[in-house]
């Protein structure tokens, strides 16, 4: 579940109550797809390549549904691009018909729209590696397992996230956290170029050479000023690296919490790790029942200085379990990604809350918040996990080299928990108060693809310093915010 995996709140009510990430701003005089001339739409459908899936057509209902089957929202109309040039098509469309346009991807960020159109980038799929430039020029449907595939069979590979079925698009343009950042920074600084759609048709290339304001923007500025369809990304060699997990019984959290926290403020780049702890839903450790403390690790480099670098994490405790050995990076990658645990919560037997944040350290107030509520769980399906600890090269690049802007030391935190329908409610009230009890050390700062409520407080908090700036550039490239269905920069007035 990583870098903006869920962009919802909630779990296992109603579909239209569990978004809170994504809707609409209030408009005045917002239109649906229903209320356009049936004959506008046929010959919209005449000039393009891709599918259009109306309400009442069969597959609808999956071509709305998240990752997690849910139905978050019902658009008029659901089109299937094939290509840019269905997508400017589309944009021209929606624009000039005063439609709101929601973009997907991967689909774990899900926008969507009530009534409105969705544009479904998932058929676009291509990836050319070209080994000897070490680039891929990647379309915006690829999901991260593919690419992971495609890079790691030349020795290559990006910054990218574990989660297997999360799609370039939204990971890239906001931001991109990963394994290799120590050593990389985050896949948005590794972006060479892309190709955007912007809201009056254009179709423009950004990089350091063309466009280079818009460049700026799109490298975490999220889906604010186009729609992306196309990305040439730098691929760096890796080799075998020493990764997998820890387990420790819940009884050492406190200490374990402790320990790590020093631990990391001393990690090399080549270092990666995380901690999660739980049961019942963990990412890490789908099987575990009992509350338990999960660390996963991935060092890269040499191998017999990333057993150096490690022993102490193995050696503390000493843990119940240690399954680190030297595997290849594409293995490594792919002991991030079950989420079936999660998805077996994820249907009308449960409801739960979800919420994220930040935090610059695990300082001794955040741990004992932590141990208080580890101690009294709210059923038996909760996870507190601290992912992806920022250090090295992401947090050397300066905060306005590009929207990207978290470039602090600290932890990205995710707390979830599930009960059955027909139970008390303790999930939510233990999730909030968890969360305010580490919103004190965030810094002021959360991850554009941890949002899980796109208020404009919490969009602001992820910008930072550098909102004003994205708001100008919003004001040149979507003054009349057409691209608004996201975590959403108003333009400057």
């Amino acid at each position: 579940m990583k870098q903006g995996v869920i962009a919802t709140a909630g779990f296992g009510v109603s579909p239209t109550s569990i978004f809170e990430c994504g809707h609409e701003p209030p408009r005045m005089a917002p239109k649906t797809v229903a209320e356009i001339d049936k004959a506008a739409i046929r010959k919209l459908a005449s000039h393009i390549r891709g599918q259009m899936i109306a309400p009442a057509d069969p597959g609808y209902t999956s071509a709305c549904q998240d990752w997690m089957g849910n139905l978050p929202q019902k658009p008029g109309l659901v089109v299937r691009s094939a290509g840019s040039d269905d997508i400017v098509a589309i944009v021209n469309f929606a624009r000039d018909h005063e439609l709101p346009l929601a973009v997907r991807s991967g689909g774990h960020g899900l926008r969507s729209t009530d009534g409105g159109m969705m544009l479904d980038l998932s058929g676009m799929k291509k990836i050319e590696v070209i080994g000897p430039e070490r680039v891929a020029n990647v379309q915006a449907g690829v999901k991260l397992a593919d690419l992971d595939k495609a890079t790691c069979a030349h020795g290559l590979a990006t910054v990218l996230g574990e989660c297997p079925s999360v799609g370039i698009s939204g990971f890239a343009l906001g931001g991109g956290l990963g394994r290799l950042m120590g050593q990389h920074g985050s896949l948005c600084d590794n972006l060479l170029s892309a190709e955007i759609i912007t809201a009056d048709g254009k179709v423009l290339e950004a990089s350091a050479m063309q466009n280079p304001d818009l460049f700026w923007g799109i490298r975490g500025g999220g889906g604010n000023f186009g729609i992306a369809t196309s990305f040439c990304l730098q691929l760096h060699p890796v080799g075998d690296v020493l990764a997998g997990e820890l387990r420790h019984p819940i009884s050492r959290v406190r200490a374990l919490l402790r320990f790590f926290q020093d631990y990391m403020s001393a990690a090399p780049d080549s270092l990666d790790a995380l901690i999660e702890i739980g049961s019942g839903v963990l990412q890490y450790a789908p099987d575990e029942q009992e509350p338990t403390v999960v660390i996963n690790i991935c060092c890269g480099g040499d191998l017999r200085a990333a057993e150096e670098t490690v022993r102490p994490l193995r050696t503390f405790g000493p843990p119940m379990a240690d399954t680190i050995r030297p595997m290849s990076y594409l293995a490594a990658q792919g002991l991030g990604g079950d989420l079936s645990a999660l998805l077996r919560h994820t249907t009308p037997n449960y409801a739960g809350y979800f919420k994220t944040g930040f935090v610059t350290q695990l300082a001794d107030d955040a741990i004992n918040a932590v141990v208080a509520h580890c101690e009294k769980p709210p059923s038996s399906s909760w996870s507190v996990a601290f992912d992806h600890y920022l250090h090295g090269t992401i947090c050397r690049i300066p905060t306005n080299e590009k929207a990207f802007s978290l470039r602090q030391p600290g932890y990205s935190f995710r707390l979830l928990s599930f009960q059955e329908v027909g139970q008390p409610d303790t999930s939510s009230a233990w999730v909030k108060s968890l969360h305010g009890a580490l919103e004190p050390f965030s810094g002021g700062r959360i991850y554009l693809n941890y949002i899980t409520d796109a208020t404009p407080e919490s969009v602001r908090t992820a910008f930072a310093t550098n909102y004003a700036h994205l708001a100008n550039l919003k004001k040149k490239y979507d003054p009349t915010n057409f691209f608004r269905l996201n975590p959403n920069v108003e333009p400057a007035r």
